[in-house]
């Protein structure tokens, strides 16, 4: 009967403890504000989040608290450590979460007037959203070897040597760095932007300093890094040019075929669906003079990024057109001659 005594004095020592208590009370308030705090807003996500977070700091210490009493064991240390470390945490999260919100608040009140400033302003808050999480993750690192008594004194003296190991071992890395921060400086493309990098061609998703993800066409994300760089051809900067190229019979009388495509180009530039068209389409050709037929084209400067879109839409008029002109585009054709056979002579008797 004297271990259920005791187990019994210690369940009181448990339940008298106010500090259990007190987080108890913190954890169950933290979770009925969570279930308070609804809707998918740009500020109830984060806050449920950081709710949540409390939460689990909060019966974490209790959980501490309650181990310490019925097991007799002097965790003084390890929960004010706890304490601490909880509280860095909190904070750190909450640092974070404000990072991201105080960068959507930004980007909304700067307008962008036109899609190149937007593309620029997304891609410097990319950046900036990076740098910020990279310092407060040194921070709190930081923060909780200091908890952990750990001198940090010798590793921030120790950056110079850091430096220069990073100079002879990892040079590839900070070349990765130094030419992001040139792209960056230079303005060379943004997050969104259609180019094409070392035979690889798609949309700039996302871009750090040391890398550039671009997805191709058939949804495949490369990862390129920033030194790799050599030759880059942005096709989507100020503006584009849409060629739609037609070939037309030999016997077509060229005069109407020029006059149909010019046509097509007014209709099209009066038009402009979407404001695709930054000029009005012109025809040029004959080009080409083809095995089946002679070449045209139908050129015109259009938005940065529409020239697929306007090259299907003149195609499309085109051939559209040209049934109405009764115009014959003509396909692969092979003419085949057979020479008559050499004539027979009767030899002399």
């Amino acid at each position: 009967m004297v271990w259920v005594t005791e187990i019994t004095q210690r369940l009181l020592s448990v339940i008298a403890r106010g500090d259990l208590w007190t987080a108890l009370i913190l954890a169950v308030g933290l979770g009925m504000l969570r279930r308070v705090v609804k809707g998918q807003t740009e500020l109830a996500r984060p806050i449920r989040r950081v709710l949540t977070v409390g939460m689990m700091l909060a019966l974490i210490y209790a959980g501490v608290v309650v181990v310490e009493t019925l097991f007799m064991l002097s965790l003084t240390g390890i929960r004010q450590a706890g304490e601490r470390g909880g509280l860095i945490l909190l904070l750190a999260y909450l640092a974070w979460e404000a990072l991201d919100i105080g960068l959507n608040r930004l980007r909304e009140r700067l307008p962008a007037p036109d899609m190149r400033t937007e593309r620029r302003l997304n891609t410097a808050a990319a950046i900036v959203r990076w740098l910020g999480r990279a310092f407060i993750l040194f921070i709190v690192v930081a923060t909780i070897l200091d908890l952990f008594r750990i001198n940090i004194a010798p590793l921030v003296a120790s950056v110079g040597v850091v430096g220069l190991a990073l100079g002879l071992g990892a040079q590839k890395l900070v070349q990765d760095v130094i030419s992001g921060l040139f792209i960056l400086l230079e303005d060379q493309f943004h997050v969104g932007d259609g180019v094409a990098i070392g035979g690889i061609a798609g949309t700039v998703e996302e871009m750090t300093l040391r890398v550039t993800k671009v997805r191709d066409f058939q949804g495949v994300l490369h990862i390129i890094p920033n030194s790799e760089i050599r030759i880059l051809s942005n096709r989507t900067r100020d503006w584009a040019r849409a060629i739609a190229e037609v070939s037309v019979a030999y016997d077509s009388d060229l005069g109407r075929v020029e006059a149909v495509l010019t046509q097509v180009g007014e209709e099209l530039f009066a038009e402009n669906p979407d404001d695709i068209f930054l000029e009005t389409p012109i025809p040029l050709g004959p080009e080409v003079l083809g095995d089946s037929g002679i070449t045209y084209r139908l050129i015109a400067r259009v938005q940065p990024g529409q020239q697929w879109t306007a090259q299907r839409l003149m195609r499309r008029r085109i051939k559209e057109a040209f049934d109405r002109a009764g115009i014959v585009i003509p396909f692969p054709q092979l003419d085949v001659h057979f020479p008559s056979p050499p004539p027979v002579f009767e030899s002399a008797r």
